[in-house]
């Protein structure tokens, strides 16, 4: 008779914490290397862009390991090495930052524009008493109102 649940499908979900997921991270890490009696690098950036690696027995023998073995092959291509990797990763992060860094800098204009609208007609064409308005000054006051929130 068996006494054992067998396998069974293990939920997986986020870790809470910055730090308990890196701690989890590093013991995975280590899990992997320990169980598979392996060499390995890992490359992860957090979600702030924010480098980490993980490298047993050092990033240093598993990157010379590599570019020894890349050396070997007959690739044609050029040695990537982590450096490589970081300065892409870098490179895309500043041309998103640049892009946010545009579209603000349009905003801004945009906005510069609708006060130097709003200070030209500071006529306050607003404070006059409705009382004494006909009804085509009446109807040309809400269009302007209606201009003015268009605007705002």
């Amino acid at each position: 008779m068996k006494h054992t649940k067998g396998k069974q499908k293990i939920e997986m979900k986020k870790v809470e914490g910055y730090k308990d997921r890196m701690i989890h991270f590093q013991n995975k890490m280590n899990e992997i290397v320990t169980l598979c009696d392996v060499e390995a690098s890992f490359l992860v950036f957090s979600q702030t862009g924010k480098p980490h690696t993980f490298a047993h027995p050092s990033m240093e023998d598993v990157v010379g390991r590599v570019n020894s073995s890349l050396r070997h092959e007959p690739s044609g291509k050029d040695d990537s090495n982590t450096e490589s990797i970081v300065e892409a990763y870098k490179r895309q992060n500043i041309e998103e930052l640049m892009k946010k860094y545009d579209d603000l800098a349009e905003e801004l204009e945009i906005d510069y524009e609708k006060e130097k609208m709003l200070k030209e007609s500071k006529s306050e064409w607003w404070n006059i008493p409705d009382e004494g308005l006909s009804v085509e000054e009446l109807k040309r006051r809400h269009q302007m109102f209606i201009e003015l929130h268009n605007i705002l």
